[in-house]
C-alpha cells in the first residue's frame, strides 16, 4: 500500500509496521500537536465481515478498558473504501521484542517488564477478555515522565471469556501459544494467557523463545543463578496441563512481584560470574566498531593508547575508553540488584575486545564495565562487590578523588600470574560530588598500564 497523506484529520508520516490483517502508521494530530499511531485494516480484508468486525471489536475493547497498561484508543474512523482505522497511543520506544534483540536483560529489568505486562493482561481478564496472542512484539514501550510505560497491544485474536468455553478456532503464535489453543474446537480460559506470560518470561530471562510444549529445559539451565522460585513459577506457567498453571494473570503477576522485591533476589554469586552466560550469548550479536586502529595485542603494548568517548543508551553516562578496546559493546544498562545493591534498571555499559571472554579472568581481554546507581551516604564496600577468586594476591588499595568523583580504588597488576597473559584488573566504587549517584567500575587490561587507568578515571562524566 502506498503511503497516504492523511487519515481523517491525522497527517501520515511513515509506516511503522504491517501484519496479516492491518498496517500501522505513524501519524500526527495537528489539532493537538501530538504523534499518534494509526492502525488500518488491510485492503485484502476490507470485505471480510468477520475480520472487519474483529478489527472494530479490538478498538472497542481497548477503548472500554482504558488502562495505563494497555494501548489507548483515542478515535476511530472509516476510509472512503469502507476500511476502518483507529487512532492509538504512539509507543516511541518500540517493543519488548526490540529490547530483547538488543541484548540480554538484567534480571531486575526483565522482572519489571514482566510485572507490567502481567498488569496489562490482568486488566483484560477483569474486563472479560482473553488476549490469546501475548508475545514480546505485542508489548510496546512508551516514554513517560517517570521513565517508561509498558503497553499491551494487538488484540486481533482477543476473545470474550464468556465465548471462549465453546467452539474456538485455533489462534496464537507458536512458542507463546498454549497447547489448548492449537486444538480447533477446543475451549480455553484465562490460563491460556498465563501460558503465554510464562513463555514471555522465559524469553526475557534467557534471550530464547521456549520450544513447543512440553517445555523440559528450565530457564535456569540457560541462565544459571535464577532464584528457584522464579524457575518453578515459569515452568508451572508453561505446563501443558492448565490445571497446574497459576489460575490467572493476577496470581502470576503477584508472584513475579514478590520474587522481584525479595531481599534474597541478589544471590551470593559474584556479578562477574553471574553474567557469564549472558555475555557469552551476547558476543555473537554485538555491534562491531569499524574504527579500530590496530590489533588488540599490538595496541595494548603501545605506550599511550588513543581514546574515544562512549555513551550508554540512556545518554547519562559518558566514558573515555582506549579505541582499540572498542570492538564489542553492550550499552543498554544493568541492574545494581545483581550486586546486592538496591536499585532498578540503571545506566551502564560494557565495552571489550571480546565480550565472550570478559567473564573469564584467565582469558586475554581488555575492556571496561561501568554502572551507575543511586548514591548512599557512603560508596559500597568493594570487598562485597568483587569476586574473592577473581585475581590472585592482595590488591593495591587507595583512595581516589578528582573534581567529579570520590571513593575507593583497588588494583591487581598481575591478575593471573600463572596464566598465558598475566593481565591486570582494576575496580572502583566512586560517589559523584554533585549528583546523588555512585559509579561501580571494572577495568581489565591484557597487561598493566597505570597511565591508561588514570586516563579512564579522569574521563568518566555524567551528562545530567
Amino acid at each position: 500500500m502506498a503511503q497516504p497523506e492523511r487519515f481523517g484529520r491525522y497527517r501520515v508520516l511513515r509506516r511503522l509496521g504491517s501484519g496479516s490483517f492491518a498496517t500501522v502508521w505513524l501519524g500526527h494530530d495537528d489539532l493537538l500537536d501530538t504523534p499518534v499511531a494509526i492502525k488500518v485494516l488491510a485492503e485484502n480484508w476490507a470485505h471480510n465481515l468477520d475480520i472487519h468486525q474483529r478489527f472494530v471489536e479490538e478498538a472497542r475493547i481497548l477503548r472500554q478498558a482504558d488502562s495505563e497498561w494497555l494501548v489507548r484508543v483515542h478515535d476511530i474512523g472509516t476510509l472512503p473504501d469502507d476500511r476502518p482505522y483507529f487512532v492509538m497511543t504512539y509507543a516511541d520506544r518500540g517493543s519488548v521484542a526490540d529490547r530483547i534483540a538488543a541484548g540480554p536483560l538484567p534480571m531486575d529489568e526483565a522482572l519489571r517488564l514482566l510485572t507490567e505486562i502481567g498488569q496489562g493482561v490482568t486488566v483484560l481478564h477483569r474486563h472479560g477478555t482473553i488476549h490469546r496472542d501475548i508475545k514480546p512484539s505485542n508489548v510496546l514501550l512508551q516514554s513517560s515522565p517517570v521513565g517508561e510505560r509498558v503497553l499491551v497491544a494487538d488484540l486481533g485474536f482477543a476473545k470474550s471469556i464468556d465465548e471462549a468455553s465453546g467452539f474456538t478456532a485455533s489462534a496464537g503464535t507458536p512458542g507463546y501459544m498454549s497447547p489448548e489453543q492449537s486444538v480447533i474446537g477446543g475451549d480455553i480460559d484465562v490460563r491460556a494467557d498465563v501460558y503465554s506470560l510464562g513463555a514471555v518470561a522465559y524469553e526475557l530471562l534467557t534471550g530464547k523463545r521456549p520450544p513447543r510444549p512440553p517445555v523440559r529445559v528450565p530457564p535456569s539451565r540457560l541462565r544459571p543463578g535464577l532464584p528457584p522460585a522464579l524457575d518453578e513459577l515459569i515452568m508451572s506457567a508453561l505446563s501443558p496441563n492448565r490445571g497446574d498453571r497459576p489460575p490467572d494473570a493476577a496470581t502470576f503477576t503477584s508472584r513475579i512481584r514478590e520474587i522481584r522485591m525479595s531481599p534474597d533476589l541478589a544471590l551470593a554469586t559474584p556479578w562477574w560470574q553471574r553474567y557469564r552466560t549472558a555475555w557469552t550469548r551476547l558476543g555473537a550479536a554485538v555491534a562491531v566498531v569499524a574504527a579500530v586502529l590496530a590489533t588488540t595485542s599490538a595496541a595494548a603494548a603501545s605506550p599511550r593508547l588513543p581514546m574515544m568517548e562512549v555513551y550508554d543508551s540512556s545518554g547519562e553516562l559518558r566514558v573515555r575508553i582506549p579505541t582499540p578496546w572498542v570492538r564489542q559493546m553492550q550499552l543498554n544498562g544493568w541492574s545494581p540488584r545483581e550486586l546486592g545493591v538496591p536499585g532498578g534498571h540503571e545506566p551502564g555499559l560494557l565495552v571489550a575486545t571480546d565480550l565472550a571472554a570478559w567473564p573469564d579472568p584467565e582469558q586475554e581481554v581488555s575492556g571496561l564495565f561501568a554502572g551507575l546507581f543511586a548514591a548512599d551516604s557512603q560508596p559500597p564496600d568493594l570487598d562485597l562487590l568483587i569476586s574473592a577468586d577473581l585475581c590472585a594476591g592482595e590488591p593495591q588499595q587507595q583512595h581516589f578523588t578528582n573534581d567529579h568523583w570520590d571513593g575507593e580504588l583497588w588494583q591487581w597488576s598481575d591478575c593471573v600470574p600463572d596464566g598465558p597473559a598475566g593481565g591486570a584488573f582494576t575496580a572502583a566504587a566512586l560517589r559523584h560530588r554533585d549528583h546523588e549517584r555512585t559509579l561501580y567500575l571494572e577495568i581489565r587490561q591484557s597487561e598493566h598500564q597505570p597511565r591508561t587507568v588514570a586516563e579512564i578515571l579522569e574521563g568518566v562524566r555524567l551528562t545530567s
